[in-house]
């Protein structure tokens, strides 16, 4: 009886073992590699800004469309699990006589099934309504990835206004990611991929660059503004701007959850702390940084609200 109960503590003390170590593996903060095979190249992306004529766009303006929290632990690997103010704001490209949609947030009825899951968060409706008009008068509309939380308000695009919805070839691939963002059919079926390409100017001033590793669709936005003013929009390469001033990613458990390639996504954080060094002049932009958000509009880098 007594060998019995000795082999049985020893087999519970190896399995807690086993899931001690695995549980620190998954969760323990992992280093970011010295040397990066991203390529940032900015020389390139100020040359494709000038490719197309015309002035570059006069502001980037963003609306706030919900807020929520995540988890801080969920954000930074090896931090402990108290609640991180998170944001989810739509950007705005605007010239005098037109605009680009940048992201597009989630309708209300999305939002409410993202918060069922936990967690909570307030919604902002009048920033929805801001969003729907300037999907109704945007020349073009592009996201910087395809999760529900960017792709989601592209539903409300009517199929026969499609062609200005611009998705690159692997998120027009995605059609998981379509589906669940509540792309419909029609919808769908009227869309066309932009130029597979690393880097595509797309108007003055604006140029999209491949960055898979988030999702396989993800890009990151380049603008230059007319007056010679530089930002990258990150979307979700980074949910927070101190991942990349502190090198500091998400925990390889996260990774698994949302199938994100790690590698890739290293490699981009590296290129982009290794870009902020070199140039600090260019803005980088992290979507769902709410401390950050709050400081670019102090600064004027963002203008509050959508144009009508």
């Amino acid at each position: 009886m007594a060998r019995g109960l000795r082999i049985a503590l020893l087999s519970l003390a190896a399995v807690a073992l086993v899931f001690a170590f695995a549980w620190r593996f998954l969760n323990a903060r992992e280093d970011v590699p010295e040397q990066s095979d991203y390529r940032i190249e900015i020389a390139e992306l100020r040359a494709l800004a000038s490719s197309l004529p015309g002035p570059g766009p006069r502001e980037i303006r963003s609306v706030l469309v919900a807020e929520a929290a995540l988890p801080r632990g969920v954000v930074f690997a090896g931090e402990p699990f108290e609640p991180l103010h998170q944001v989810h704001q739509v950007f705005q490209l605007v010239w005098p006589e037109r605009s680009i949609v940048v992201d597009t947030a989630l309708p209300p009825d999305r939002f409410e099934a993202l918060t069922a899951l936990g967690g909570g968060g307030e919604y902002h409706a009048d920033g929805w309504a801001a969003v729907e008009r300037a999907l109704a008068s945007a020349e073009q509309v592009f996201v910087t990835h395809e999760h529900m939380d960017h792709l989601a308000g592209a539903s409300r695009i009517a199929p026969e206004a499609a062609a200005r919805l611009r998705l690159n070839p692997a998120q027009l691939a995605n059609t998981d990611a379509l589906e669940e963002a509540g792309l419909s059919e029609a919808l769908r079926a009227e869309l066309r991929p932009l130029d597979a390409t690393p880097a595509l100017a797309v108007a003055p001033g604006v140029v999209l660059l491949a960055a898979p590793g988030h999702t396989p669709g993800t890009q990151i936005v380049y603008v230059r503004l007319e007056d010679g003013r530089e930002a990258l929009l990150l979307g979700d390469v980074a949910w927070n701007a101190d991942q990349i001033r502190n090198l500091h990613y998400r925990p390889r458990l996260v990774t698994l959850l949302i199938g994100e390639n790690r590698a890739q996504v290293l490699a981009q954080f590296r290129a982009l702390r290794d870009l902020a060094d070199a140039h600090p002049e260019v803005v980088q932009i992290v979507s769902h940084d709410a401390r950050l958000r709050r400081e670019l509009l102090e600064r004027g880098v963002l203008v509050d609200g959508l144009a009508p």
